[in-house]
Formats: C-alpha cells, structure tokens, sequence
C-alpha cells in the first residue's frame, strides 16, 4: 500500500509544498504570498489562516488527491532545546510554536500548519528535527555570563538528512564519522561540527551569531547593539528587522535574493562578488574553527545550499579549506527529501516517533 505525505515548507513570503508516494516526490508547489497581506498583522503567528487556506485551496486548484493523503510534516520549529528525530505534534509542541518560546521566527508555521491541516483532514502531522536540537558538549555550550545563554538552533533536519546520506554514499555509518556541515539557506548560515552521530558544536543560525547570511547579520560588536537601543532609540521590532532582514547583502546589495545574486555574479557586478567573497571568509573561518572541536579529525565538509550552485562562490570558500578535508557540495534542495525519509524510517519501524513532552 502506498504512503502518501503531505510536506509543508514556510518561507517568508512564501510556502513550499510537496505530496509524496512514499519516497517519491509527485506533486511539488511554491506558494507566492503578497507582502501586503501581512503588513497589518502583529505577528507572525497571525499568517496562520492566510496560509493554510492558501494550501488548501492551491491543491484543490491542481486537482491534488488530498482524501488520499495520510501524512502532514514539517521541519519542526524554535522549540525547547530537544533530542535529533521525528515529534508527534502535539497540544504542548503548538503552545510552544504559538509562544514562540524559542523565539518568533516564519520557521515556527511549518508545524503550526501541518498540524492544522492534519487536524481538518483527520491524521497524524509530525516535525523533523526541529531547529533546537542541541547535543552540544559542555565546552561548546559554556555562556561566558550566567544571565545569557548560547542557543543551538540550525538547521538540524538537512545537517542530519545529508549527513546520512553522504555516509550511505561512501558506505559507512553516519555514526562513525567526523563531518563538518555548512548549511547557507537563503536566509542564514550554520556550521556545525558532526562527531559519532551528535552534533557537538554549531553556530546559533536564527538570531543569533556566525556568518553573514542573505537576510540575517550573523555576528555584530555587542556594544553596536547597545548604542542602536540606548543612543537611536532603536525598538525591539526595529532591531529584529536590522538584524534579521535588512542587513548583510540587503544593506549593500539591496537585495537577499539568493537567484538574483547569483546572477550578479555571473554578470561579474564587481559589488555582489565583494560581499559574497566577504561571507564566503567569514563561513571559513567558521569551518576552520571546527578543526580544534575535532581534535584535527575531519573525515569530509559538507557543503549546502543553493549558493553552491554558482562556482564562484565555491571558489571563493573552497580555497580556504580545501587543506582541511574532503570537501562534498549539494547545491538542490533537498528539504522535502528529508522530511519524507524521516517519516517513512518511523513508519517501517526504523526509529521510534518522539513525544515532545
């Protein structure tokens, strides 16, 4: 009997949505949200509506069996720091998405919107790998000051799915290997350090600190932060923005694009290629910073991301870290892949379904 699986990607002004026949993707859909639709609501938790009606009425439009479906997943959200696997969501899973406990971020939908639909249609929903799972060590976790806390929150579903995947590929156990994973979405950037199966260390990508990505600052000086609040009065909201959205490429570029940088690129617009070779120094030092958490052990870098579709950039990072391992790249997308693997693994008794709480 064929399993079918309803996967559903939030993305700023978007929602990716795909249904599978077990591992086959056979139906795939990009959503495109006005930014007008959202400008009067508070936050982001008040899309919701707009965009589960959006997905449902865009199945119905292409004729999309949705009786047939028996599945919805998502990549799971800014949760509670948690364990690597597949969560049920539950009533206490969407209280925290609503709370935003982990922080508000559009990747807190996903879950918010498979368990709506899955509750009209009558199914099970489930999250993969939420963006707070943390196996950090003691040393990598360690907050300088007792009042602040470092976060792990990445993108764990691709850094565990591809990690998987390159294992399988050289044939060896995901579990026996030393792998650092640079993940650039089209919004941030994590680089994380994988050791026997756990990720050790890793950057906090959403709002927080690393590399530049296309729409989040990365690392900035603390005391700049403090002038924009105390000396330009800057609010929260506005310094969420700065920091989230109208930094990095936008600042300079006027634009976070991924598609209309890389065609900058290939146009050789001398400013596009500064900044990138910038971002590209800055997520090396980053990877080469991962050779002290692995004792010098690196088995292979694993590089993703749309951006690596484009040589130049490739060049520009590969330069600086070719001396340090192996360097593997996927450049497509490989999200949907990931949460349907993850779910087929917890139906064929593979891995156990986790309970949130």
């Amino acid at each position: 009997m064929t399993t079918s699986i309803l996967c559903i990607y939030p993305e700023v002004y978007s929602t990716k949505i795909a249904v599978s026949e077990d591992e086959k993707i056979i139906y795939f859909s990009e959503i495109d949200h006005q930014k007008e639709s959202f400008i009067l609501l508070e936050n982001i938790v008040e899309q919701l509506p707009y965009r589960r009606d959006a997905i449902m009425d865009k199945m119905r439009d292409d004729n999309v069996d949705i009786k047939s479906i028996q599945y919805v997943v998502a990549e799971g959200g800014l949760l509670r720091p948690c364990e690597s696997g597949v969560y049920a969501i539950d009533k206490f899973m969407v209280g925290d998405l609503l709370e935003g406990v982990g922080g508000e971020d559009v990747v807190n939908l996903g879950g918010l919107l498979a368990f709506t639909i899955a509750n009209m249609l009558r199914i099970k929903s489930f999250v993969v790998d939420p963006a707070s799972v943390d196996e950090r060590n003691e040393l990598a976790a360690f907050s300088p000051h007792l009042s602040l806390r470092k976060k792990s929150l990445f993108h764990a579903m691709i850094n565990k799915y591809l990690s998987r995947c390159y294992a399988k590929s050289v044939n060896k156990n995901y579990e026996d290997l030393n792998i650092v994973f640079c993940h650039v979405s089209d919004r941030n950037v994590s680089v994380a350090a994988h050791q026997n199966g756990r990720v050790i260390d890793v950057n906090q990508a959403y709002q927080g600190y690393g590399p530049m990505g296309f729409y989040e600052i990365g690392t900035v000086p603390a005391s700049d932060i403090l002038d924009l609040l105390f000396k330009k009065h800057y609010s929260k909201d506005e310094l969420l923005r700065l920091i989230n959205k109208n930094a990095s490429f936008y600042s300079y570029l006027g634009t976070n694009s991924v598609d209309t940088i890389i065609s900058m690129l290939h146009n050789n617009d001398k400013k596009a290629r500064h900044i990138t070779e910038i971002m590209a120094y800055q997520i090396a030092k980053e990877i080469m910073s991962h050779y002290v958490t692995l004792d010098g052990k690196i088995d292979v870098i694993i590089l993703s991301g749309k951006i690596f579709s484009d040589n130049r950039f490739f060049k520009y990072l590969s330069k600086r870290i070719e001396n340090l391992a192996k360097i593997e790249r996927y450049p497509e997308d490989y999200t949907f892949d990931a949460m349907v693997y993850n779910v087929l693994r917890v139906l064929e008794g593979e891995i156990e379904l986790k309970s949130y709480c």
